[in-house]
């Protein structure tokens, strides 16, 4: 699989995340202080509800953004054969019922594309599968969940 269209692919998921995510923190944070929505009664609170959920869309779309970012200038290395698992690493594992496809990525864990037809799912080094990951080669086994290394792009 060509990885440099992957990355590409996350890259334009993720920017699509924050693009989103900012443009409703935009419009939450005006619907918040919009005159429509002050306060009619000391127990209304609509308005600061509304502002505490765009200061958390914002630190989303913030989150997404450094994930893009973090891919800007990431160069994946080429994995052979007998290649340990790593950051940059394409694995297909097979799990009892199916096979997944999965990204090892600086950032943006969870985020999942669609590359010719195939799902693939980034996980970063610090979540519990792509921890487990890290290291294995082709053959090897995960526990939880059960599954086996497939291949290594």
């Amino acid at each position: 699989m060509n990885k440099i269209a992957i990355l590409t692919t996350i890259m334009d998921a993720l920017r699509a995340e924050f693009d989103t995510l900012q443009s409703t923190s935009q419009k939450t944070r005006a619907a918040g202080n919009d005159a429509e929505s002050k306060a009619e009664g000391k127990y209304d609170t609509r308005s600061t509800e509304d502002n505490y959920l765009a200061d958390g869309l914002a630190r989303q779309a913030q989150g997404a953004a450094q994930a893009g970012a973090a891919y800007k200038d990431f160069s994946p290395p080429r994995f052979g054969p007998d290649s340990r698992i790593d950051l940059g690493a394409l694995v297909q594992l097979t799990f009892p019922d199916e096979t997944h496809w999965f990204f090892l990525g600086p950032a943006g864990g969870g985020i999942e594309v669609i590359y010719e037809g195939l799902p693939i799912t980034v996980l970063t080094p610090e979540s519990p599968l792509g921890r487990q990951l890290m290291g294995l080669k082709i053959g090897d086994s995960t526990d939880s969940p059960r599954s086996k290394v497939r291949s290594v792009e």
